[in-house]
């Protein structure tokens, strides 16, 4: 499988490292000379290309594209219409119109195209999946996450489209259900233009009630995930030197009486959420499944999420 990244800095330095370490990385485009140069030699096959139309037209698999994501939507569309598989890292595109058109242009043309929600194929998060398949917290009744840091700030996208789309992919994989309703509450703490911290919730058809804390300009780190069932609750903290997922046997009886039967530690298995989501895009091109959008819908109800809470 020949892949091509477009974008070689910030987290396409990651998809070609990653793109390397599985035999697929076959090409690079940016426009930054010397950014390009210093992948002179990462391997035999690699092409390194100053712009996209040098590239679009060369026998490539598929592009991941890596650019700031004001930029996604006119790369996608050339490259959709040039009949190549992409994936798009997140946020797809800026827009809900947009993003629908990305889609629409996919299925047109025959295409697969994703996108890049990595957290979706974290193994920490799809062992929480299977536990909650398997019942061990009865149904789901609220989800919260906190995605706060201090860095990076950014010139373009608000904290919301820079961060949010993390938390969101995880509630619409767990909630499985279609948005009802949203708020949001965004600050302009360091005075620009755009806002650097944001709170929202989501609440589902299904009942789920939602709600996350994304900043960037916060005293320390943190990334806290939890799902609170009819039976127990699910904690899980990607920023802890321990990355434990615990089961936590807490619940309320119809007595309503206060039950704690302790907490579990629950094994998963370790491994890269980049490298699993690039082997999925490689296999489904490999398979030709196209027909698979699937993740390009829950791509697509992101931005449309995202949209409504910036109303």
């Amino acid at each position: 499988m020949k892949v091509c990244v477009i974008g070689a800095g910030g987290w396409g330095k990651n998809h070609i490292n990653t793109l390397n370490k599985l035999g697929a990385l076959y090409g690079i485009v940016d426009f930054n000379t010397t950014l390009l140069n210093s992948y002179k030699g990462i391997n035999q096959e690699c092409v390194l290309y100053h712009s996209l139309d040098d590239a679009i037209n060369q026998d490539f698999d598929g592009f991941v594209i890596a650019t700031p994501a004001e930029t996604h939507f006119e790369i996608a569309k050339k490259l959709i219409n040039a009949s190549h598989n992409i994936l798009i890292e997140k946020p797809i595109c800026l827009k809900f119109d947009e993003a629908k058109q990305i889609e629409n242009l996919a299925i047109e043309k025959d295409c697969f195209v994703m996108g890049g929600h990595l957290l979706l194929f974290h193994p920490a998060y799809i062992k929480i999946k299977e536990l909650l398949i398997d019942n061990h917290i009865g149904d789901i009744k609220y989800i919260y996450s906190n995605r706060i840091n201090f860095g990076k700030i950014r010139s373009s996208e608000n904290v919301l489209w820079s961060l949010a789309p993390h938390d969101i992919s995880l509630f619409l994989y767990f909630a499985n259900s279609e948005v009802i309703n949203v708020s949001c509450s965004s600050s302009h703490v360091i005075g620009n233009k755009i806002s650097d911290s944001s709170t929202f919730n989501l609440k589902f058809s299904n009942a789920i009630d939602s709600h996350s804390f994304v900043s960037w300009y916060h005293p320390f780190k943190e990334h806290r995930f939890v799902v609170i069932g009819e039976n127990g609750m699910i904690s899980y903290e990607d920023s802890s030197n321990e990355k434990n997922i615990e089961l936590h046997r807490k619940f309320i009886s119809k007595d309503g009486e206060l039950i704690d039967k302790g907490t579990d530690f629950i094994d998963y298995e370790d491994g890269s959420a980049l490298e699993n989501q690039l082997s999925f895009f490689l296999e489904s091109i490999k398979n030709k499944s196209n027909h698979n959008y699937s993740n390009l819908k829950l791509s697509v109800k992101i931005v449309e999420t995202l949209e409504k809470l910036e109303e």
